[in-house]
């Protein structure tokens, strides 16, 4: 049975589920995913203590495998904690560029097709901070010419459909 929780990763609504036979919870969560959270004392002890910045990195990489359809991560020490947060802060702004174009080219069945996009909760797929670091990529994404933004959303451009066609393939 789910319950009602704050997602410890953003402390947005999420929702909680204890799975038999396992010590720790299911998390589902609209902005960083699902994961698994391992030894809940131990993470929440070795979590409070990180800097909202290092936080942003382990959603960013919880929302990265359930965009990517893995299984849930299951987050548990402070050393694995390290590893996580030392490889996403790494992204360069073209990492960022490129992993929101191959987000909008997964979710576009087609060329034209226009995606929903909300700083709020989507400011993981380009592994920022919060809001205004999604802003700005999605600023350099249209500035580059590979999206635009149109009234519904938005839309690749030819050039940024091309471009998520690749980075599609390459993955």
């Amino acid at each position: 049975m789910n319950e009602q929780a704050t997602c410890i990763l953003c402390e947005k609504n999420a929702e909680k589920a204890h799975i038999p036979g396992k010590v720790g919870y299911f998390i589902k969560c609209g902005t960083c995913g699902e994961y698994f959270l391992a030894s809940p004392e131990i993470f929440q002890s070795s979590y409070t203590n990180l800097p909202r910045e290092k936080k942003a990195m382990i959603s960013s990489y919880t929302r990265d495998c359930f965009e990517h359809g893995k299984e849930p991560p299951q987050l548990e020490d402070a050393g694995y904690l390290r590893g996580i947060i030392t490889e996403y802060e790494n992204k360069t702004v073209d990492d960022r560029v490129k992993h929101l174009i191959m987000y909008i080219r997964k979710k576009s069945p087609q060329y034209g097709y226009n995606v929903l996009l909300e700083a709020e909760k989507d400011y993981p797929i380009t592994y920022s901070m919060g809001p205004e670091g999604f802003t700005e990529i999605i600023n350099d994404a249209i500035e580059q010419g590979l999206i635009k933004s149109i009234e519904s959303g938005f839309e690749l451009t030819e050039k940024g459909y091309s471009l998520g066609t690749e980075l599609l393939e390459i993955e």
